[in-house]
């Protein structure tokens, strides 16, 4: 089949299944920089442990200035739950001078320049562009790059180059969707280390489900 029209087929499929996730597009918090932080966060780490650590943060301070005042055993301390908290302390640290200094505190709303930022690669950028400024790009994670080559969107295995794949095929209406679809279809059934292909629906154009799964018997 056609990538272009897979890729329809599994938009239609995402926004059905996961309608009700996906009606706010993932709004979790209330600022750009709370965003921002909270993915730099996410990064190595579960989603509980980004959670609890960003919960714990912003409980005791949302600003750049507010996160500045804090003692760095303080800061450590209060994210610690997201793992690599000393590093990721450095970069927040760094980050939020970088916003107070060069930006007035407001969250740069290209990519170029989010990239300048310590801690912040594609991933991190993109979520930024896609949930905070409504952008519509694509931002792969873990989910978002075993779905998309399980399925054959892409045969690429790095994050920017499944990216680029993606947005050429994704239609310009699913773009923002196609994340967040990805990462419910992930934790339900196309589980990174054992899918659970007897139960998906998008079985019959899945490439990994024709080339490894059927044949095993």
């Amino acid at each position: 089949m056609e990538r272009g029209k897979k890729a329809r087929i599994i938009c239609r499929f995402l926004r059905k299944r996961y309608k009700k996730h996906l009606l706010d597009l993932r709004n979790w918090h209330d600022s750009k920089f709370e965003l921002l932080i909270a993915t730099i966060l996410s990064q190595r780490t579960r989603d509980e442990n980004t959670e609890k650590a960003a919960s714990q943060l912003f409980q005791v301070a949302r600003t750049p200035k507010a996160i500045l005042r804090l003692p760095d055993r303080k800061l450590q301390q209060l994210i610690k739950p997201s793992g690599f908290y000393r590093q990721k302390a450095k970069n927040i640290r760094k980050v939020c001078k970088i916003l107070l200094e060069k930006y007035k505190g407001r969250i740069p709303n290209t990519r170029a320049k989010l990239l300048e930022l310590p801690g912040v690669g594609y991933k991190t950028a993109d979520v930024v562009l896609c949930y905070g400024f409504g952008k519509k790009t694509i931002p792969v994670d873990v989910h978002v790059a075993v779905c998309s080559k399980r399925l054959g969107l892409t045969k690429n295995t790095e994050p920017e180059k499944i990216r680029l794949d993606l947005e050429k095929i994704i239609p310009e209406k699913c773009k923002r969707v196609i994340n967040l679809g990805f990462v419910n279809f992930g934790k339900e059934i196309c589980l990174t280390r054992k899918p659970r292909c007897s139960i998906c629906e998008l079985k019959g154009i899945c490439n990994f489900y024709e080339n490894v799964v059927s044949k095993r018997g």
